[in-house]
């Protein structure tokens, strides 16, 4: 059986592309920008992951957080990898505004989400998607 993401993930996020063996998605929240990378492994823990795969998802977490943190003029990245609700390995990369919803707090749990308009989401994909194009 190939692989399958966490029903969670795939009902909070909008699919962008794939690099190697990794997921690129969009959250489905319009008060972040924010981007989640899925390795498709059975791994559930970052030391679990061959040397090859967390090579390139350290590559892609430094790459979309550096375009993430210029392109939205961020005060701050915030990266994850927790999985304490879902076990499934995911890294979260946030763009973080000192005017934010939930700054200086993290935004878990802070409000229910709020999907992306149309206009923003197409908008946000087409960032992401050309953003890959230089990775």
């Amino acid at each position: 059986m190939g692989f399958l993401i966490h029903p969670t993930l795939e009902k909070d996020t909008i699919f962008v592309g794939r690099s190697n063996t990794l997921q690129i998605r969009l959250v489905d929240e319009v008060r972040y920008f924010w981007l989640m990378i899925i390795p498709e492994t059975t791994a559930t823990e970052l030391h679990e992951l061959d040397e090859d795969i967390a090579g390139s998802l350290w590559a892609m977490t430094r790459h979309l957080g550096g375009a993430l943190k210029t392109h939205c003029n961020a005060a701050k990245i915030n990266t994850a990898a927790i999985g304490n609700m879902v076990s499934q390995l995911h890294v979260h990369i946030v763009a973080r505004h000192n005017d934010d919803a939930a700054w200086p707090q993290t935004i878990w749990g802070r409000g229910d989400m709020q999907p992306l308009g149309e206009t923003t989401k197409a908008a946000r994909l087409s960032t992401v998607q050309s953003w890959l194009g230089r990775m």
